[in-house]
Order: C-alpha cells, then structure tokens, then sequence
C-alpha cells in the first residue's frame, strides 16, 4: 500500500482532497522551478484514472517533439511511485498509457497536431481529465479554449489541469488570465516554490538545486523571485511598482477620504468610473469600485455613477447615495456629460483640471506608498495598473516615455485624485 499524500507535499494536501472530491473543474497551478507542481498532478491523474472507470486523460503541450522526455516520463515516474507498475502498459507509437484492468488511456499530444487532438477517441469511457502543461507556451486563452472545446465531450465531469512558470512581464496572456480565474468560482489557483517542498522534503531537491538557488538570490534577487518563486517581477518597465491586489473591506474602505474619477467614452474606448478611498497619512490609495459602459448615453451613465456613490459607512448600515463630488475629464463630450448629470441628476460633477498634468498625475500615483486594488470590485482597474509600462525602444531599451491607450481607469483614477496631485 502507497500512501499517496506521501507523494505531496503540504501545500498541495487540500488541493489534492478538492480534487478527488471534485470540488471545482478547473485546477491552475503556476510556481517556479521546482515547485512540484507537475509531480503533483500526474500524481492526480493517475489517481483520477483509478477512481473513474469511464475517465480518460488527454495530456497536452504546444509542441508533440517536448512530450516524450517531459509529462510522458512524468506519468510514468506517477504510476511506479504509487506501486502501479504492473497495471500500466506504456508505448511511444502511440504514446499513452494503459490501464489494464479496464482499457482506460492517458494520451499525449501536441497542440502543433491540431488533426491528431481534434481526432482523440477512446474505446471506452471519454477525457475526463485533460493537463495543459507549460501553459505560457501555448498562443493565448481562445487557443485554449478551442482544445478545450474539442476534447470535453461525451461526459458530465471533467478536471483540467493548467500547469506553467510565470512570465515576468504582467501583460502575459497567462499571468491576466489567472486574474480572472482568481474570480471564477469553477476555479482553484494554488502557487507553489521549491520552499515550499523544503519544508517537508528537502531530500526531493537536493542539494545542487539549493546551492544554485541561493547563488541567484544572493546575486540578483529579482531574478531569484521570478525563476524560483514564480513570482511575475515584470520586465523593468512598469510604471506602477507599488500595486498591491487585495480584497478591500467595507470597514477599511469608509474609513478614507472619498475620491470618485470619470474617464469620458463611447465606443471602442469605454466610458470608466472608479471609487477611491484616499489614505493621506499613509500615502495610501484604496480602489474599491469602478463602473465601465460603451455606447451610453449621459443619462444611462449619470445611473452608474449614482451606483458607485450610494454605499455604507459602516458594516451593518443602510447604503446611500453620497453627495460627493465627481471629478471628470472635461473634454467637449465630457463636458456635455457634465451638465446633464447637475441638470438632471443633481451629481456634483467638476472638471479635473488636466491639462499638463498627465505625467505629474503619473507620478504622484507611482510615488505612493501602496495602490491597494480590490481584484473582485475592479478587475478592470488592476489590469491596467499592472499592465502599464514605458515605451519601450526595438532594441529593447526602455524610455521614460508614458505610451497612450490602455488607461481608462487609470485616467478616472488620476482625475479623482487631481486635486490632491496639484496641493502635493
């Protein structure tokens, strides 16, 4: 008998019970070398395999030529790990796995052989479990999601493994999309590092992978933090160092001083509000609410932004709509906008009293001690944070150059906070 939490380590202990309990569909494990995390869910296959008579598994990467010395070798170092050598048969012509009892399979294929996965049929049963491992490499979500589409049918449960090494930069298509997983309820996010296997098993590293660890995080720590940790450092080029992700409480959030911004828009670029709670002996700002429409008229949006002014000013109480004023991009459309939210309204709204302020703006907001962005009421908001960065020259060489488009809320967000820039 194997126990197969032995196989684990701690950090992975819940997600593993989650797993055979189908608690969610989605798995997406990101972390730095040596984190396990492929271990970890070849482990889980195999499992899956024994648990599920009608479950077959579909393991894919971008390229089919990375399979055999990778995720192939990882299953099978699964199956002799949980003592199942003797009831797998493995073959590279095809390459899969098979389990003798019952004629299930775990398949490998190459996302660069659409025919090939599209093709994927199985004698009994259909795949339930699909891994796409170094996910980063793959050509964005809609590829995904079309593998995804071609391969979940013929059965009501699936899990789907998602496996990968952050990219440094924030912009990734992966490191975005694991925002938005962060807020689906069909999803479990868990990162992992090799401190994290130190802790219970330093012996699965060894000493080399130590040594050759700490060098780097002696030397060049940001380096450390991206490879090791997994940690998306970004590529040097950001404007906003001082973004902190967190769930923002109600409590925490009446607590400062109100600041509410309007970015002006129609179609394509949207039309963005965003609510601010302004920490001035902290040099903190808290982003607790943000609105976004196309194609509205002054009136439709005048109702958003009486939505992000009617809250609570403390737990328990009633919400209400705030007599605050709303500081607003005061181009001719916005200044449009601007009279038939007083006129008809009754909003407060005020001009921001931009112009030459762009690059000052930017920097006091960069200057701040935190940015802390509730990533559940403003997603939309956190994205353009991280993802802002200078101008970067083809040589690769970055400017101080603050390049236009992508920051419709940070442009509501610099707007709220105008007043407060210009007496700094």
């Amino acid at each position: 008998m194997v126990d197969a939490s032995a196989l684990v380590i701690p950090r992975f202990h819940d997600v593993l019970g989650d797993i055979m309990a189908h608690g969610h569909t989605h798995y997406w494990l990101h972390g730095g070398r040596g984190s396990t995390k492929s271990s970890f869910i070849s482990v889980c296959i195999v499992l899956l395999i024994l648990a599920n008579p009608e479950a077959n598994a579909v393991v894919v990467r971008r390229f089919s030529n990375t399979l055999r010395d990778s995720v192939y070798q990882q299953v099978l170092w699964a199956i002799d790990a949980l003592g199942l050598i003797e009831w797998f048969r493995a073959r590279v012509s095809p390459m899969e796995v098979v389990y003798l009892p019952t004629g299930q399979r775990i398949v490998f294929r190459g996302a660069d052989d659409p025919l090939k996965l599209k093709g994927t049929k199985f004698p009994r049963g259909y795949a339930a479990v699909i891994w796409l491992e170094e996910l980063d490499q793959f050509d964005g979500i809609e590829a995904v999601r079309s593998i995804l589409n071609s391969l979940r049918r013929g059965g009501s449960d699936f899990w789907v493994f998602y496996s990968y090494n952050p990219p440094r930069s924030a912009a990734s298509w992966v490191n975005v999309e694991r925002d938005e997983r962060l807020r689906r309820a069909d999803t479990l996010v868990r990162g992992s590092s090799y401190l994290d296997v130190l802790e219970s098993h330093p012996d699965w590293i060894g000493a080399p992978f130590i040594e050759e660890a700490e060098y780097l995080r002696g030397v060049d720590e940001t380096a450390w933090r991206w490879e090791y940790l997994g940690e998306v450092t970004g590529t040097g080029g950001a404007i906003f160092g001082n973004v902190v992700a967190e769930r923002i409480g109600l409590a925490r959030a009446a607590a400062g001083r109100v600041r509410v911004g309007l970015d002006w828009g129609w179609w394509p670029d949207p039309w963005r509000c965003v609510r601010c709670a302004w920490e001035p002996a902290e040099r903190r700002l808290l982003i607790v609410g943000e609105r976004s429409a196309t194609r509205m008229t002054p009136e439709e949006t005048g109702r958003l932004v009486q939505e992000v002014l009617t809250f609570s000013d403390a737990p328990g109480e009633q919400a209400y709509l705030h007599d605050e004023p709303v500081w607003c991009d005061d181009t001719p459309d916005g200044k449009v906008q601007m009279a038939t939210y007083r006129r008809d309204l009754g909003i407060r709204a005020r001009p921001a009293r931009k112009a030459r302020m762009r690059r000052l703006s930017y920097e006091w907001l960069a200057g701040l001690r935190e940015i802390v962005i509730d990533p559940a009421a403003c997603p939309l908001t956190l994205e353009e944070f991280r993802m802002k960065e200078y101008r970067r020259e083809r040589d690769g060489t970055w400017t101080d150059e603050i390049p236009d488009g992508g920051d419709h809320s940070i442009d509501a967000v610099r707007y709220a906070m105008m007043e407060d820039v210009l007496r700094g």
